[in-house]
């Protein structure tokens, strides 16, 4: 058995992650109109407690700091004076809201919608997407942003963005995709391996087939992995006509559960586990340590 086997074996075994190192499986980030707008809430991992975060503001796209302690998402996404919205940023309990962004100030990105959005590894900026009409509205244009926890001006980037939409495993030796429309109606997960470069596909033959399903059309969900690997929380809809729902199922297959019953749920993001606030700085260290190898292949 090699170190990095016999490092994972001990931690199955004591517990380590879990036991005093903050909550074992996080909070589930998530957006819902069930108030009459589309607010950021969270919910425990089951789908219980669920907690309105924003309090009757339209957002999307919400994205955890990589220590779990504060919440990114893109706030006032229909107001007309800020066509788009504006990257926010909150506690991980709603408090200390700020704007990041300010397209009325950066006026070359005025008519930008953002979206996508994902924290660098260090946590000291967010990337996101711009979509912008052009040639009178024929064509749609990408253009990709860093902007800094201070507020700093946005910069124009030209690269790979770090993991979005929470579709990297934790450990980065996967990645998810959620088809909910595919030719004969059924939902399925594709997991694949970035490491033995194979593909997993998961029939969720438990969830309502899509009603009148498009020939030779995916359309994908988002989705977002459990922190330790072994979960995935995503999107559903099972027609046109319906409000999408949070789903959970594991990585075989089993355990599939509806997290949201009826209330709606899109954009999950899933909390990363990290150490208590209580842990010591050797503790701290430690646990950045066993992440590292963890996330080596």
């Amino acid at each position: 058995m090699n170190y990095r086997s016999l490092l994972i074996t001990c931690l199955a075994t004591l517990g380590l992650a879990v036991a005093g190192w903050g909550q074992a499986d996080g909070k589930i980030a998530f957006i819902s109109d069930r108030a009459g707008y589309k607010d950021v809430w969270v919910m425990n991992a089951d789908g219980s407690a669920p907690i309105n975060l924003t309090q009757g503001r339209d957002c999307t796209s919400p994205a955890w700091s990589p220590d779990g302690t504060k919440i990114a998402y893109i706030g006032d996404v229909f107001d007309d004076d800020q066509y788009g919205g504006e990257i926010w940023l909150m506690d991980a309990d709603g408090g200390n809201p700020q704007r990041l962004t300010d397209d009325r100030v950066t006026l070359w990105l005025s008519s930008a919608d953002k979206e996508s959005l994902s924290w660098s590894e260090n946590g000291s900026s967010i990337y996101y997407t711009t979509m912008r009409l052009e040639d009178g509205g024929f064509s749609i244009e990408f253009d990709n942003f860093v902007v800094g926890l201070d507020g700093s001006e946005p910069i124009y980037v030209d690269s790979e963005f770090p993991n979005a939409r929470g579709t990297l495993s934790p450990d980065g030796t996967k990645r998810v995709h959620v088809v909910i429309s595919d030719e004969d109606g059924q939902a399925r997960v594709y997991i694949y391996d970035l490491v033995e470069y194979e593909e997993i596909a998961i029939d969720l033959t438990d969830l309502p087939n899509f009603e009148d399903p498009l020939p030779d059309i995916q359309v994908g969900a988002s989705a977002t992995w459990s922190p330790d690997g072994m979960r995935i929380v995503f999107e559903f809809y099972p027609d046109f006509l319906s409000q999408f729902e949070l789903w959970a199922v594991d990585i075989d297959g089993s355990n599939l559960v509806n997290l949201t019953n009826g209330l709606g749920g899109r954009d999950p993001a899933w909390q990363p586990v990290v150490p208590s606030a209580t842990a010591t700085s050797v503790e701290a260290q430690s646990w950045g340590r066993i992440k590292s190898l963890l996330s080596t292949p």
